[in-house]
């Protein structure tokens, strides 16, 4: 499923997506897995009237298509599910696009219901767009990067094999034709509140700088060190699938302030022998982050330190609201470690200069 979530990886991934900490909200740096094929689509007489011939058809983009003439009545839902998703369990779900490959004999068809199906029910939002089919194969996209389809969502709820999508169509003497239907799911590591169930360290570093003259000169260290119990497995593999997010979560409502994505990389992230890996960008370019180290041990004795520095950094301004938390996050494991700074931590929290170590 990985190569997948690998394609769609853009700009976001060099960008800090960071507001005021009392102020705003900051817009959170997705990620996305798909698009990706059911491994079922069957009728569901929930609606309509007029079944679906050959409703498994619609699973690949194959020129063989789901048929259905709806002869004046809605058609059934054609309801794919099963999707196969793997969205790492902290993530927050963000939006959903399902994207059908549609055509219709004459020209006529035209939406009568796009549904979402959550937990093997389909939901009670439409998202039916307007217009004829066409009468060649073309692809439309139904909801968007930030569409939740009017649902709350977990990780779990879009990895289960109850999740999926409901179309019917209408029209009074035509034929209507799904060669495939796929969903690509958005989501962030860093969600809005922090992960539970991080692992942590007898002890944790953080500083932040910063330079409003000077933001070339802005810093961010954290560092994670005699921390729990970690395997080289554990955090996955940097260097061709696994993605790191760096959040930061400030105040008693433990809002998020700051998130940094650092993406896989053949060249950027390298091995530790079998301990670990480490990153080093010396251009900065994926939000200031200069330097990661992953490093494992079984004997309560690993290792995270993250190193960013220059004006792609957050534009983050001490003094900051305790406690203040930072979780780095995973993306193909879902395992998180965490460092939380309150007030007996803090050895400096000025204007322009954050410092907190915290010893468990």
């Amino acid at each position: 499923m990985k190569h997948a979530r690998s394609a769609v990886r853009n700009a976001v991934l060099a960008s800090w997506c960071i507001g005021a900490i009392s102020i705003a909200m900051p817009a959170l740096g997705q990620l996305s897995e798909g698009p990706l094929s059911p491994g079922t689509v069957a009728n569901d007489a929930s609606a309509g009237v007029i079944p679906w011939g050959g409703p498994q058809d619609a699973d690949a983009s194959d020129d063989v298509v789901a048929s259905a003439a709806p002869n004046g009545s809605p058609t059934q839902y054609l309801k794919a599910t099963a999707f196969g998703f793997s969205i790492p369990s902290p993530a927050q779900i963000t939006g959903i696009e399902v994207h059908v490959e549609r055509r219709s004999a004459l020209g006529t068809v035209v939406d009568s219901a796009i549904r979402i199906v959550k937990g093997g029910v389909v939901g009670a939002t439409d998202r039916s767009l307007g217009g004829f089919w066409p009468t060649s194969d073309a692809t439309v996209t139904y909801g968007s990067s930030a569409d939740l389809w009017g649902e709350t969502w977990t990780a779990a709820d879009i990895n289960a094999a109850g999740f999926g999508a409901a179309i019917s169509a209408t029209d009074g003497f035509d034929t209507a034709g799904v060669d495939h239907i796929s969903i690509t799911v958005h989501y962030a590591l860093c969600a809005t509140t922090p992960a539970v169930g991080c692992r942590t360290a007898d002890k944790s570093i953080l500083v932040a700088i910063d330079k409003t003259t000077d933001s070339s000169k802005d810093k961010l260290i954290w560092k994670w060190i005699k921390g729990e119990n970690t395997s080289t497995a554990d955090f996955a593999d940097p260097i061709n699938t696994a993605v790191y997010s760096l959040c930061l979560y400030a105040g008693t409502t433990n809002a998020l302030i700051g998130d940094a994505t650092v993406p896989d990389s053949l060249t950027l992230w390298k091995p530790i022998s079998t301990k670990g890996f480490k990153y080093l960008d010396k251009n900065l370019n994926h939000a200031g982050t200069q330097r990661v180290i992953l490093k494992a041990s079984v004997v309560n004795k690993a290792k995270v330190i993250f190193k960013g520095k220059g004006d792609l950094l957050p534009d983050i301004v001490p003094p900051l609201d305790l406690p203040v938390t930072v979780q780095l996050i995973n993306s193909d494991t879902g395992i998180c470690w965490e460092g939380s700074f309150d007030s007996l931590d803090i050895k400096k929290n000025d204007p322009g200069k954050f410092k907190g170590k915290a010893i468990n």
